[in-house]
Parts: structure tokens; sequence; C-alpha cells
């Protein structure tokens, strides 16, 4: 799997605004001024490039079949792979989701609604963007949280269980555990004796805490 010490920096730069590929994505996110055609709030790139991130976590980015590299140039690699997939992720994905949620869709319901008689409602929702800027939110949210689960990065029935706190101690306990094995000298990390536990025994370990 990639190194988060490696590419978290990808996510970072990405967040900023840094491209390192921009000559080839350019075309696909900026207009004739170069001003970003994405158009929705800034949070919403973050959490569809973020869950982009978490999928990449898991994958292997070097094939194994290839002749094994330095740890250093190991590390270069899957710090470019990774700012790759995530520009190319916010450009030819992200940015149409985003064009087609801000900007097709209240056309296609003006279009509707004034058809169907009712112009001023259809005018308002082409000059108000907050409901569509909401949609465009939970989208990416959902999108977030899907890649949580099905990449089992954190587990949320913890959340239903055990409730908010422990949820919040699950996913610092899950990111601690991931650093730590990427730097084996330090040492391990000692499990949380509050309900680390899988299976049918969290909740009864839930039930024993309180």
């Amino acid at each position: 799997m990639a190194k988060l010490l490696c590419t978290i920096w990808a996510l970072l730069f990405n967040t900023v605004g840094i491209s390192i590929f921009h000559t080839c994505f350019s075309n696909s996110i900026e207009d004739e001024n170069g001003e970003t055609i994405l158009i929705g709030p800034p949070i919403t790139g973050f959490l569809f490039a973020s869950g982009v991130y978490i999928i990449i976590l898991k994958l292997s980015l070097f094939p194994t079949s290839f002749r094994k590299l330095k740890p250093s140039l190991l590390c270069l690699y899957e710090f470019l792979t990774c700012s790759f997939i995530l520009e190319f992720a916010i450009a030819c994905i992200w940015a149409s989701i985003d064009h087609f949620l801000l900007t097709t869709i209240p056309k296609i319901l003006c279009q509707i609604l004034i058809r169907t008689g009712y112009v001023d409602i259809g005018a308002w929702i082409t000059a108000n963007k907050s409901i569509m800027a909401l949609l465009n939110f939970i989208v990416s949210l959902s999108f977030f949280l899907l890649s949580l689960h099905v990449t089992r990065s954190v587990d949320f029935t913890i959340w239903t269980d055990c409730g908010a706190v422990e949820f919040v101690q699950h996913v610092q306990y899950r990111l601690l555990e991931k650093l730590m094995s990427e730097l084996p000298r330090i040492g391990h990390v000692k499990r949380h004796r509050r309900g680390r536990r899988h299976g049918p025994s969290r909740s009864r370990s839930c039930d024993d805490d309180s």
C-alpha cells in the first residue's frame, strides 16, 4: 500500500492549489482567462480529493513485478503518482460533477419550471445558488464517507455502538497506527484499552465502559 508519509504532501499541495502537473490539466480546469471553472465551495473539492486520497492509500502504486527501488526513490515515485491521480480526479471528474450540479441542473430546472408556468420560481433557482451548493457539499461529503467505508479505513459501527467520542479516538488510533507502521524504529502503537476490539465484542466493551 502507498505510504502516508510519502503521499500526504500530494494532498496538501492539491489543497493549497500547488499543481505539479498543471500543464496536463489546465485546459480541463481553467477557462480562457486562466480562472478555475470550479464554482462550488472550496471544501467540496477538498472532501472529494480526500476521498480519492483514502482510496490511493489502500493501493499499491508501484508494481510488484518491477525491481525494488530505494526507499527514497520509492517515496518520490509514490508522491508524484499520488499528485497526478489527485490532479486528474479534480480536473477530469470533480470539475465535471461541480459544473453539472451548479450550472446544468439549475438551467434544466429553470426551463422546466418556466414551461410549466412557474417563472418566478425558475428565476429564483437560477439566481440563488445556495441550494445547489448544499447539494454539491452533500455529494462530496457522501463520497468522502463512502471512501472511508469501502476501504475499511474506519469502523462506523463504533459511532453507533459507542458514540462520537469513542469514534474520534478510533480515528486517531487508526491514523497513529498507520504512521507508526511506517516508522518501525520508533516502536509499536499500544492499543487503547477502551474498545479497540472487532466483531460482536465491541458493543459489550462500550456497555462495560459506560
